[in-house]
């Protein structure tokens, strides 16, 4: 049995404190994020806020295509899990599936089911493709996906009528 590099096995020791909360000083939280500030809706629509802007930045850079996908199809969710948690008694623990909110988005209007079904079919047959296979993402399909983002995540909080709570870049 191979012996771990103790590089290996330092980090991974600091990485278990930071998230199990044993590091020193107070917490600091991305901007906007604050959870002793803001109520989860908030939080899970401005981590989509964030999201955006993360793949307007890389996007600027050229490139990046696969990592603009993935950030875009997790905006996507952040965004109607926003909208289900402020619209229900749903809370944060239902959303382990990720299909999960295309779902809630039908339950509670947002979608009809015929769009909601296009939206899981595009995240089944294509994030996995795009992050997980041999496929590579194309500068079409980035910048596709990337407007599809943010439509949605415009759509989500216009409906919700919180669109002052958005922190979007642009």
């Amino acid at each position: 049995m191979p012996d771990d590099p103790s590089t290996v096995l330092d980090a991974l020791d600091r990485v278990e404190d930071a998230f199990g909360g044993y590091t020193t000083g107070a917490p600091e939280f991305e901007e906007s994020l604050d959870p002793e500030t803001n109520q989860p809706p908030v939080i899970q629509l401005r981590k989509a806020c964030r999201l955006l802007n993360a793949c307007r930045t890389l996007r600027e850079h050229d490139g990046y295509h696969t990592s603009v996908i993935e950030m875009s199809f997790a905006a996507i969710e952040r965004s109607l899990e926003f909208y289900a948690l402020s619209a229900s008694n749903d809370s944060i623990d239902n959303f382990q599936n990720h299909t999960r909110a295309y779902d809630r988005a039908v339950a509670l209007g947002v979608f009809s089911e015929h769009t909601a079904r296009r939206l899981k079919t595009l995240y089944i047959d294509n994030r996995s493709a795009a992050y997980y296979r041999d496929t590579v993402a194309t500068t079409e399909q980035a910048e596709m996906m990337f407007t599809l983002a943010v439509t949605i995540h415009d759509h989500v909080k216009n409906f919700s009528q919180q669109s002052y709570e958005c922190r979007c870049d642009g």
